[in-house]
């Protein structure tokens, strides 16, 4: 069985750091959008390691437990949305922007995914890999 729980929390802590170099840069220099451009393509290759890999993985070790297997269709729904979201932050910042609307964009962007990667890494992330020991043993 391949291990992706270390994969996506070490994507976590590269889009940790891609944020807060982006806050520090600011969305008005160069710098600041060509980093934010970095953020949306691995945000997307998170999001699709998770769909391709993680989910179905997840829901395999699951079948037996009706009650985990509803944990990874409750953060899978929630993902697709809050997704949306981040998408739609991303694109709208593609070509630059500043100010105070920024700010608050960004606030609430950085809010959104810093409780969303808690939640997987504490909750999702912890059940699936008690379930792959398990499994292994």
């Amino acid at each position: 069985m391949r291990r992706i729980v270390p994969q996506l929390k070490h994507d976590h802590a590269e889009l940790k750091a891609i944020l807060e170099e982006v806050r520090q840069q600011g969305i008005g220099t160069p710098a600041g959008r060509q980093t934010l451009l970095a953020a949306r393509g691995l945000f997307v290759d998170h999001i699709r390691r998770e769909d391709e890999e993680f989910y179905p993985d997840y829901r395999r070790l699951a079948r037996q437990d009706p009650l985990r297997a509803a944990t990874a269709d409750q953060f899978s729904q929630e993902m697709v949305a809050l997704g949306g979201q981040i998408l739609a932050f991303f694109d709208k910042y593609e070509d630059g922007g500043s100010g105070i609307e920024f700010a608050v964009d960004f606030g609430r962007m950085s809010a959104l995914l810093q409780s969303r990667w808690h939640k997987e890494e504490a909750i999702l992330y912890a059940r699936y890999e008690e379930m792959a020991m398990r499994s292994a043993a």
